[in-house]
């Protein structure tokens, strides 16, 4: 049946050997692709805002010190779920040399150089952004052994400073912006260049991954970034309050965008882009109205405008809110995408199988562990006694 909110025209259905055919035509993407298109979609926007605010020179608020840290674990998390998703790292291996020749312009010779630089960056400015006599005095504290090895991971830091060096500051903080873009844009150009899922070839899903990428990002600011600074230094630092309507506005973004793509779609779209949008506000309808929609838009957004969004809790609830919506988000494109192509007869059966929740919870595991590792290098007082 069609929805008449995104699909007012009679939609063919799928002839019957089309369906049998799709029964055992497997999915070319996982959850794993929306794991770490979510994980990197985050680190981008986090370092968006971060390199805003560092060019603003607002390096010694809790928005400066913390964020770094969450970005290199989400982009360290992130990469688990793509050598999984690819199942044989060596592929990515031989991408380096070979993928120059074979890969024409496909995204994923690009990802490979330029993930990893963004998180060797992020991991760099993760120590930079901390105060350089604070840290030289924890690491001096250490024994020879372990102060060298501690040199060595935060890439002798203590011994000078990026930001007393205003134009190299500046071009840093221009390749940041680069590459705050491209992590969220990676995997939406990913599945906009995929074959055989023509709803995906949209310039929508970049719009969508980058709005919600940055939205996220916002509602970190205000909701986990502030108690990652408490964890490490003892104190509840406030951040911007920009952070609060840039939040608002990516987050409603998201909402136009995606109803607004069913919505052309469903009066301009070829045959297989009206089954999808039916697929979409059909049969995945309430999961995507539920988790997307109202948690992951209206929750947040109604949390925000409201008199009370300027206090912890609301802004705690709008980002988790925003941090589950999001996610949602990219399974149903992920999955919903392909349902219909690749496997049409059994959408409704599909279930993820135990490898990929193994990944997902190995990711968050690392995710976790790597950010508490970088937190416990922070030194324990905060740069600016009382400031927020």
């Amino acid at each position: 049946m069609s929805n008449p909110l995104t699909t007012p025209q009679f939609v063919p259905p799928l002839r019957p050997m089309t369906e049998l055919y799709n029964v055992a035509h497997e999915r070319p993407f996982s959850i794993l692709f929306a794991n770490y298109s979510w994980a990197l979609g985050i680190a981008g926007g986090l370092a968006l805002l971060w390199a805003i605010n560092a060019w603003r020179g607002n390096h010694e608020r809790v928005e400066h010190r913390f964020t770094l840290p969450l970005v290199a674990a989400l982009i360290i998390g992130g990469f688990v779920n793509v050598l999984a998703e690819v199942q044989q790292p060596g592929r990515l291996i031989y991408g380096y040399y070979l993928g120059w020749y074979n890969w024409d312009t496909a995204i994923i010779k690009y990802g490979i150089l330029l993930l990893p630089v963004f998180l060797a960056l992020s991991w760099w400015l993760a120590f930079q952004s901390m105060p350089r006599e604070r840290l030289g005095m924890e690491i001096s504290r250490l024994s020879a052994p372990w102060r060298q090895l501690a040199d060595i991971f935060s890439l002798w830091s203590r011994f000078y400073s990026l930001f007393d060096h205003r134009l190299l500051t500046r071009v840093v903080l221009a390749v940041m912006v680069f590459l705050g873009l491209f992590g969220p844009l990676y995997s939406a150009v990913f599945l906009m260049n995929e074959h055989g899922v023509p709803v995906w070839n949209s310039p929508a899903e970049a719009m969508l991954f980058l709005a919600s990428g940055i939205g996220v990002a916002a509602a970190m600011m205000m909701g986990l970034v502030p108690l990652l600074g408490w964890m490490a230094s003892g104190e509840w630092l406030t951040p911007r309050p920009y952070h609060r309507w840039t939040a608002v506005i990516a987050l409603a973004l998201c909402g136009t965008v995606w109803y607004g793509w069913m919505w052309w779609i469903g009066r301009f779209g070829t045959i297989e882009d009206l089954r999808a949008a039916n697929l979409f506000m059909g049969p995945y309808g309430e999961q995507i109205f539920w988790n997307w929609t109202v948690a992951g838009l209206i929750v947040p957004i109604v949390a925000l405008i409201t008199p009370l969004g300027k206090s912890v809790l609301m802004q705690t609830v709008a980002c988790v809110g925003a941090i589950w919506g999001s996610y949602a988000a990219r399974i149903g494109i992920v999955l919903g995408g392909e349902a219909i192509n690749r496997s049409g007869a059994g959408y409704l059966a599909f279930h993820t199988d135990i490898v990929a929740f193994w990944y997902t919870a190995v990711s968050l595991l690392l995710v976790g562990g790597f950010l508490f590792a970088l937190l416990a290098a922070t030194p324990r007082t905060s740069a600016t006694p009382g400031k927020a």
